[in-house]
């Protein structure tokens, strides 16, 4: 009964084994004693149900939504005691009835017996948990805010592991300090509750070093410590009498390159650059000392750090001071010099360290001296203290710079590793050109991320190398030019290219960003990790990549071809099977003959799959007409080379940091064991070559077994000076053997629940999430991630917590043998937290839709009834579909106008109400924390000459010369809400003798109904706008369309979807964008005033906003952050709504210090209603085209628009 891969427990959509999952619930003597009873079963009954019972106790310990259910739910929690409690009853009397061995007999029943004892410890958990958070809340709750102590499933997912996606227990609850020092307070709380600490800020770690390794630990997490403090010159003496340094201070929750920017806005550089820059916070790259793409001229950050604070057990808020700092990156002959002082200013204690203590000689980076002299806090990977705030030096930026792009040619590597290695030694920072970067990526990520050559060449690079090279002045950037031109003048297969401005070097970046996209194939995991390497030991170690990936290409081309040979031996076809035999000895012929081309191991010809092409050719024609044999030999193909191994490297190349990444099936045992072999392999070379098994990433979970004992007893040392107790991070940095007892989700297993799956898109949902690889890029775009209103709801969280919740409806629906899918209920809250802006696409390196995955979302939740939809939000779809005129005008006048006031009524009195009311968590009285925004005292179809449903209306130019013809479509908002808009945007095209075709009064493009899962009205609203504008069109076959015109960002994105262009034969423009691209009329002068620009989620004018408002205003500053509006988020969801408007107020309050009213520019109706709900903000919004039009028409404007449209032709179609 003994299975090969040993995956007998049921429920387990990980990629851990049978053997992990009894070692983590019951040790290694179970399981020993487990595989001596698996071969001597009788029926099987008594092991499967010992199964279900582990795999019952393993997902309720990785899934909360499930253990979560079984706190809230009495009957289920009844109902599964009673019937795990029969279960093992079975188990033992069949061991009564069956076994005539008593040591057999002995060893169930003491299996059973510690099954009992794991059934009452579960018991015992599920009952003390309200107490123990009640208690944890109580405790911390006065400390940092009720609110920031967090026990829902929600926060303990998103908390379970970090980018590598390995995990093994939850963490108890997540806690969230808002100051500093309120940290040393939580901690010796938690310590006094007896449980332990992880640190944790973004969450983009590599090596799994925020991975709960230990039951009963908390994570404090300091995404909320974003204080960022005014740059200060501070002298530093010792560089020369008078001289000051600029230094930032920042505290550890900052994002990094938000702490850039803030440099950037002084021309000031803040050098610690790690590439997950756009998530990473400033305490992970303290703990980590990070790394990235500029260390090459500056260092990591412990080359740029100048103090620190910390908290450490058992102490206060200590700081520690880097004596005498030399302003540059530190070298292998330099000492160091650091103070540790207290609160009080008294020092501690003094660490001195040797260049080489920090890096090994030879190398630029080197992160494997975890000690450091006893340094607290770095390189610590949070097993020593909490960093909390940390100081940088800041250089002055270059004013000049210059992107090159290398592609590199040829059979092999060689010359790639040569140029990289000439070019770092041929370009010192000695205050002349340097390179601030230098970046390779090689063949298997030219592939992954489909990389567009530049070379006029026939056959892809093997490497592409990126280069930034930088200089004070023009001067110093033209020498480094054609220092380089001439380095590589002398390699005849390496290309240079030079972006000729920052747009093209910009795109040159582009594709370094996207080298995520190497795990796509394996489902978004990867063995991921970094070394580093003496320069002069490239060349060698790309040779044994190269050598690595040829063998492990031929190896799995041999495994086809076994495979496919046990295949044809027992290879039944659906008709004629005598003469299909007659062709098995051709085919094993085949196969024998390129089996012993593989062995002569042709690198060429492997690269280019010569011989498996060959076969593959030669079986399907051999075989043709064979359907069912022949599509079974590609699907045998595509399996076995999806399982290939492959090593695929990037590197920072200024100083030989080299990023390994092995993309891996991590439900599949033999490949994973494979891919691990491949990585100790690698690290064995790195040594091997006077390299080091880590620069940036860390040692964490991946890498401790290849730590050096001397290094791991050094900080074994340390840790019991500074935490006595372990209460920092216990388990980490501490086991060898770490990386073989935790497991990681395989959305591949879940595929092979697919039946259930496709009930109700569920396969569709988890295989739109399956590819993300948790890189973190969709934070610092996400409209719902706020740490400032806890709000963390970006797509890498949702993605992760999606998985899980899929993992509990598998679970439940196998379990309970009927189709219930009420876990559904806790999709809601995910799915509401998304504004569809796709803001999150353009980053995200493996193309994931989070706005059609939200959607996908309250479509599966309208369709199994777990959709509310609120009152309001029901309301207004109504009306929208509503094409009636008398409905629209009541409907107008009670609701949005008497009631909008009544509600602006409400927000007056609500904010003098007693704080009992307005803290009160009542989702109506959210609806009160903001006035809505007046709406226009018109709608668009009482100004203009009255239309029937089937009547389109021309508006001509007031010259009577038609300079060109469009189509405009007001949409809603511009409509009905603020038919200002409209009202301008006709203005605008008769003025500019543009012949206007408008449609039928009351259309709606079907967005809102799309976003609220109504699929039926979407439907219709969509069919009847593509049968309209096709009739308009059809009826007005002699114009020639110049423009189809919208002035809403959703209203161009549904009517690109119906296709409005392939109707039109025309683009779609926004009407603002496409009068000033179009008008001969002067709109006067600039104005010498400040104007801000907020550009919509859903952008018109496609990031061009700034540039257009700027012929209108000298001084143009764009307000960042979405409006909170959200189109129908605001009415249906008001409190998510108020947490985002709180980071929107404070961008505008940032832009509106001097108190002067100032106009705020947008190009959405929508964002109109939300901006305005800041108006005692000195703001007044204003729409492009309304602006125009007063810039156009003057103060009185509007009183042109009865006259421009009284002429108005109607067409009946």
């Amino acid at each position: 009964m003994n299975t090969k891969d040993y995956r007998e427990i049921p429920y387990n959509f990980t990629s851990a084994d049978d053997k992990l999952i009894i070692n983590l619930l019951f040790g290694q003597e179970v399981w020993d004693n487990l595989e001596e009873l698996r071969s001597q079963r009788i029926t099987g009954r008594s092991a499967r149900l010992v199964m279900r019972f582990i795999g019952d106790l393993f997902i309720l310990k990785r899934n909360p939504f499930l253990f979560q259910e079984l706190i809230d739910s009495t009957s289920k929690r009844q109902k599964f005691f009673k019937t795990a409690k029969a279960d093992l009853s079975i188990i033992e009397i069949a061991a009564k009835k069956y076994s005539n061995s008593k040591e057999k007999r002995d060893k169930v029943f003491h299996l059973v017996a510690l099954c009992r004892q794991q059934l009452k410890n579960l018991k015992d958990q599920l009952s003390d948990t309200p107490h123990q958070q009640n208690v944890m809340l109580k405790k911390l709750g006065p400390i940092i805010g009720k609110e920031n102590v967090n026990f829902d499933p929600f926060s303990i997912i998103s908390h379970a592991t970090d980018a590598t996606d390995w995990r093994l227990y939850l963490p108890l609850a997540v806690l969230r300090p808002s100051t500093e020092d309120q940290v040393p307070k939580l901690m010796k709380a938690v310590c006094e509750l007896g449980l332990t600490i992880i640190p944790r800020g973004g969450g983009t770690g590599l090596t799994g070093g925020s991975v709960p390794l230990t039951q009963n630990c908390v994570i404090i997490n300091t995404e909320k410590l974003t204080k960022i403090h005014n740059i200060v010159a501070k002298p530093f003496p010792h560089l020369g009498e008078g001289t000051k340094i600029p230094t930032l201070k920042v505290e550890a929750g900052v994002v990094t390159s938000d702490a850039m920017k803030h440099a950037k806005k002084d021309k000031l550089v803040f050098a610690t650059d790690p590439t997950s820059a756009w998530a990473s916070t400033i305490g992970g790259n303290i703990a980590e000392n990070a790394g990235g793409k500029t260390a090459v001229l500056w260092g990591t950050a412990i080359d740029n750090i100048l103090s620190y604070s910390i908290a450490m057990p058992g102490q206060n808020l200590i700081t520690v001071r880097r004596i005498n700092h030399p302003m540059r990156k530190i070298l292998p002959d330099d000492q160091l010099k650091f103070e540790v002082v207290d609160s009080n200013d008294k020092v501690l204690k003094t660490v001195e360290l040797a260049g080489t203590d920090i890096r090994k000689k030879g190398l630029w980076k080197d992160i494997t001296n975890k000690a450091l002299g006893g340094l607290p806090g770095f390189q610590k990977e949070g097993t020593d203290g909490v960093i909390t705030s940390g100081e940088f030096v800041l250089y002055n930026a270059y004013e000049k710079k210059l992107t090159f792009c290398l592609e590199f040619f040829g059979a092999d590597m060689d010359e790639a590793s040569r140029v990289i290695v000439e070019i770092s030694e041929e370009f010192h920072n000695e205050g002349k050109e340097a390179l601030m970067a230098l970046e390779h990526f090689d063949e298997e990520y030219i592939r992954a991320i489909k990389y567009k050559f530049k070379a006029a060449r026939s056959t892809q690079p093997k490497a592409v190398l990126l280069i930034d090279m930088v200089g004070h002045n023009t001067e110093q950037i033209e020498s480094g030019r054609k220092r380089l031109e001439q380095l590589l003048s002398r390699h005849k297969n390496t290309e240079l290219f030079t972006a000729q401005d920052a747009d093209e070097a910009e795109r040159f970046w582009r594709d370094r960003k996207r080298l995520g996209a190497i795990s796509a194939r394996t489902n978004a995991f990867k063995l991921n990790e970094d070394i580093v390497l003496p320069l002069p030991a490239l060349a060698e170690f790309t040779r044994f990549v190269d050598t690595y990936n040829t063998e492990e290409d031929i190896i799995n081309k041999e495994q086809f071809i076994h495979k496919l040979q046990e295949y044809l031996e027992s290879a039944e076809p659906l008709e004629d099977p005598d003469w299909l035999e007659a062709k098995i000895p051709k085919a094993n012929e085949l196969c024998k003959e390129a089996l012993e081309n593989l062995a002569l191991r042709t690198t060429e010809s492997v690269r280019h799959e010569n011989y498996i092409k060959q076969l593959m050719a030669d079986l399907l024609e051999l075989f043709s007409g064979y359907e069912k044999v022949s599509n079974t030999i590609e699907s045998i193909f595509s399996d076995v080379r999806s399982k290939r191994i492959i090593i695929a490297t990037h590197m920072h190349a200024g100083d030989g940091n080299n990023h390994v990444n092995i993309p891996v099936f991590s439900n599949d045992r033999v490949m994973m064991k494979r891919a691990e072999k491949t990585a100790e392999d690698v690290m064995k070379k790195a040594v091997e070559l006077g390299g080091v098994v880590s620069g940036e990433h860390g040692i964490g979970i991946t890498k401790m077994k290849f730590l050096e004992e001397s290094r791991l007893s050094e900080l074994k040392t340390y840790r019991k000076e500074v935490d006595p107790d372990a209460v920092m991070n216990p388990g980490m940095l501490s086991d060898p053997k770490i990386i073989d007892k935790v497991f990681t989700p395989s959305f591949n297993l879940l595929e092979l629940e697919a039946k259930i799956l496709q009930y109700g898109s569920l396969a569709k949902l988890s295989s739109m999430i399956s590819k993300c690889i948790r890189c973190g890029k969709c934070m610092p775009v996400c409209c719902v991630y706020f740490p400032g209103t806890n709000i963390f709801f970006h797509p890498r969280n949702k993605n992760m917590v999606i998985g899980s919740l899929i993992e509990a409806l598998l679970y439940d629906v196998q379990r309970s043998h009927l189709p219930r899918f009420n876990q559904l209920k806790n999709l809601e809250e995910i799915a509401d937290h998304c504004t569809m802006c796709r803001k999150c696409q353009a980053p995200c390196p493996v193309d994931i839709d989070t706005a059609e995955v939200s959607i996908l979302e309250r479509e599966i939740l309208s369709d199994f009834g777990y959709k509310h939809t609120a009152p309001a939000t029901r309301l207004s779809l109504m009306y929208l579909q509503n094409r009636n005129k008398i409905f629209n005008n009541i409907f107008r006048k009670s609701v949005m106008e008497w009631g909008s006031s009544m509600q602006r009524v409400g927000t007056k009195l609500f904010k003098q109400a007693p704080a009992k009311i307005t803290e009160n968590k009542w989702r109506p009285l959210n609806m009160l924390k903001a006035p809505m925004a007046e709406v226009s005292s018109h709608e668009l179809a009482s100004l203009l000459p009255r239309c029937s449903e089937n009547e389109a209306l021309i508006v001509m130019p007031e010259s009577g010369e038609v300079k060109s013809t469009v189509f405009y479509f007001p949409g809603c908002g511009s409509e009905r809400m603020f038919s200002d808009i409209s009202v301008a945007a006709i203005y605008l095209l008769a003025k500019n003798n543009i012949r206007t075709v408008l449609p039928p009064p009351y259309l709606c493009c079907g967005f809102p109904a799309k976003v609220n899962a109504k699929k039926k009205m979407a439907g219709e609203i969509s069919l009847r706008d593509t049968i309209i504008l096709s009739q308009i069109k059809e009826m007005l076959g002699h114009f020639v369309f110049d423009s189809f015109l919208i002035s809403c960002g959703t209203c161009m994105e549904s009517l690109h979807e119906i296709g409005c262009e392939e109707i039109f034969n025309c683009g779609i423009d926004d009407i603002s964008n496409y009068v000033l691209e179009n008008s001969d009329w002067d709109y006067g002068s600039k104005q010498n005033v400040t104007a801000l620009y907020h550009t919509p989620c859903h952008d018109s004018f496609k990031g061009e906003g700034v540039p257009l408002l700027r012929r209108f205003y000298n001084n143009v500053e764009s307000v960042p952050n979405c409006c909170s509006e959200a189109g129908t988020m605001a009415i249906s969801r008001p409190d998510i709504s108020n947490a985002m408007r709180e980071r929107k107020r404070a961008s505008i309050a940032e832009k509106t210090q001097t108190g002067t009213k100032l106009v705020m520019v947008t190009n959405c109706p929508s964002c109109l209603s939300g901006l305005g709900r800041n108006s005692d903000l000195n703001i007044e919004p204003k729409h492009m085209a309304i602006l125009l039009a007063e810039a156009l028409g003057g103060k009185y404007w509007k009183d042109e628009f009865s006259k421009l449209v009284a002429n108005s032709e109607k067409v009946t179609f």
